[in-house]
């Protein structure tokens, strides 16, 4: 998968770039472009890739990502049903400096200037501009500018924390991107299978020791770290919707052995994986709902 830079073409007339996506799975290649996006999930789960940070997402989601951020969403292909999403993609200049500059808007400008690291939305008012996210493909092309202008304006008072890290800066040139793309696509897809660092290296064609300094250095983690936490998510939500035997979802999810699965497990959601799954059946919640909302790489 290569870092790809993504020319956006709105339909003649518009300036915004409503797309309203359904397929088995969110698979886009790692990409960037110029203009912001704002990404709601309708229905799937999967793990997003934004800058430097992964993390699980599921249906209602809402993320804004600024111009030229690397980004992509990863998700399995479901049993059944399929993974929905409306995104809208507009200028780096939207809704122009006349309009930003004005007292009014000064709550946009600085979410806006937040975001081009990324936010993720939640609460009320995320709840709210999303309801009113989905009326803008259904109105004529100004109209939908005014409804979408509501919008950030109503997620300009949401809750909304950032996604990339502080600290995040883009690797250096093209081919620096495109590896730790490779990195991404390659780890998702194969994290279930037993994996060597020179399986890893070879698949994005940096020696052993090299792929691992690269990827720290990219992304701030550790390669293995990163691998764990795909394996604990894709346990997880085993564990919450199917009746598989605990074993049977430590080895589905790639992990060698029962107790290092039970180890890693604990460590992350301060419970086991019998006790987590008992905690969705019974529809309680506890810490260990409340981690695996949270969790992020």
């Amino acid at each position: 998968m290569r870092a790809k830079f993504e020319r956006v073409r709105p339909e003649p007339g518009r300036s915004l770039r409503i797309l309203e996506i359904s397929q088995p799975k969110f698979d886009a290649e790692w990409h960037f472009h110029p203009e912001w996006e704002l990404t709601w999930i309708l229905e799937g789960s999967g793990r997003r890739c934004v800058g430097d940070f992964t993390e699980p997402f599921a249906s209602g989601d809402l993320v804004l990502v600024g111009p030229e951020l690397p980004h992509f969403w990863f998700s399995e292909a479901p049993t059944g049903g399929c993974s929905r999403a409306l995104v809208v993609q507009f200028p780096r200049d939207f809704p122009g400096e006349g309009l930003l500059n004005l007292a009014e808007m000064s709550g946009l400008g600085q979410m806006l200037n937040r975001a081009r690291r990324g936010l993720c939305f939640s609460g009320r008012r995320a709840e709210e501009a999303s309801r009113r996210l989905e009326r803008v493909p259904k109105v004529e092309p100004f109209d939908a500018v005014l409804e979408f202008l509501g919008v950030l304006q109503m997620l300009a008072g949401a809750r909304s924390r950032a996604i990339a890290g502080p600290s995040y800066e883009r690797p250096a040139g093209q081919g620096a991107q495109t590896r730790l793309g490779r990195f991404y696509a390659f780890l998702m897809e194969h994290f279930r299978e037993p994996l060597s660092l020179a399986q890893i290296a070879e698949a994005v064609s940096m020696s052993p020791s090299a792929c691992s300094r690269f990827f720290v250095k990219a992304t701030g983690g550790g390669l293995w770290d990163f691998l764990v936490q795909l394996r604990l998510d894709h346990s997880a939500s085993l564990l919450r919707a199917g009746e598989e035997s605990i074993a049977e979802i430590a080895f589905e999810s790639g992990f060698l052995t029962l107790s290092s699965f039970n180890r890693h497990f604990r460590k992350r959601h301060a419970c086991s994986p019998r006790e987590y799954r008992e905690t969705f059946r019974q529809g309680t919640v506890c810490k260990a709902a409340i981690l695996d909302d949270q969790a992020g790489y």
